[in-house]
């Protein structure tokens, strides 16, 4: 085989591997549903796709004013980074709300094993919009307060 004809042929093939990649990255791209930011559903969801980006300073914008949750506490938090949220149940009653968000961590064991846990936001609504009350997942002491 020529030069020529080899370096055709592996120029098709990089191109064959690059279109496969692309649409590989295309199939698996993030298809979350974006909430409305001004429902309880839609403050967790914002709270928590800044959490999970290690945003702290945005996070804490969705907590309550009365809040004892510093960016410290944020700080040493473990959030893993292959992590699932998705929505469970939500409800609410007047000025307050309740939501529950089930997280998916995965194992890390070399036969995919995962951890799986419920987690419920309390919310208020204020003059604001919806705020997260008392201490959100991922923090599990805020000011000297336990979970």
């Amino acid at each position: 085989m020529s030069n020529q004809r080899a370096n055709r042929v592996l120029g098709l093939v990089v191109a064959a591997i690059s279109i496969v990649a692309l649409i590989a990255v295309l199939a698996v791209k993030d298809t979350t549903q974006q909430l409305d930011a001004t429902t309880p559903e839609g403050t967790v969801q914002q709270y928590l796709q800044a959490v999970t980006s290690r945003d702290f300073d945005t996070a804490l914008t969705y907590l309550a004013t009365d809040t004892k949750c510093k960016i410290e506490n944020f700080d040493q938090a473990y959030i893993q980074d292959s992590i699932r949220i998705s929505l469970s149940d939500s409800a609410i009653t007047g000025d307050s709300a309740s939501v529950k968000v089930n997280i998916e961590n995965s194992g890390g064991d070399p036969f995919g094993g995962s951890y799986k846990e419920s987690q419920a936001f309390r919310l208020t609504q204020s003059d604001n919009g919806w705020k997260i009350a008392g201490i959100p997942w991922p923090t599990y002491e805020c000011g000297g307060e336990f979970k």
